[in-house]
């Protein structure tokens, strides 16, 4: 991760979900981040059972040597951490749910149930979903709309559900 990204990560973290990885387990992890006394202090919500175990609930995070750590509370034990994606979670949203999140900073929408995922490319002016999105890679369907409402009317079976709203992803650019 880049010093640039890990103030950014810092900076926004504050009451968002997250999804993240201890040492290197292959499991991910959920959890929520939030400001305590300068301190970063995540709540572990979700995770195979082998890892809630070596984790505990509640972890510290840790800015070290250009690296981030977290420091299990209840026993002091300290694992290499890495964030995968920093997001708030959206319950069948609207187009102007999309737009509303966007203006706030919002890259990437993840629906992580279908691997579907949904950005604005700036480039071509278009937004963009993508089925399917397999083994973390941008291997899916892809299809391009003019506006987020007509890629909402096109899409409306697959637009229902939960998302993530990501503010921070450690993906590859969407290309």
């Amino acid at each position: 991760m880049r010093i640039d990204e890990k103030e950014f990560l810092l900076e926004i973290i504050d009451g968002k979900k997250m999804d993240f990885y201890l040492e290197d387990d292959m499991f991910e992890i959920e959890g929520r981040a939030k400001k305590e006394n300068d301190e970063i202090i995540i709540e572990v919500l979700d995770g195979v059972g082998h890892v809630l175990e070596i984790c505990g609930q509640y972890l510290k995070l840790i800015d070290r040597a250009n690296c981030l750590y977290a420091r299990r509370l209840d026993t002091d034990k300290i694992f290499q951490m890495e964030i995968n994606r920093v997001y708030d979670k959206l319950t069948n949203p609207a187009a102007e749910d999309f737009m509303k999140m966007s203006n706030l900073g919002v890259e990437q929408f993840f629906k992580k149930q279908t691997d579907t995922l949904v950005w604005f490319d700036t480039d071509q002016k278009k937004w963009v979903i993508e089925l399917n999105k397999i083994n973390m890679y941008f291997s899916g369907d892809r299809y391009y709309y003019d506006t987020v409402y007509e890629l909402f009317e096109e899409n409306k079976e697959q637009m229902a559900g939960v998302w993530q709203a990501v503010y921070y992803s450690s993906e590859a650019e969407s290309a």
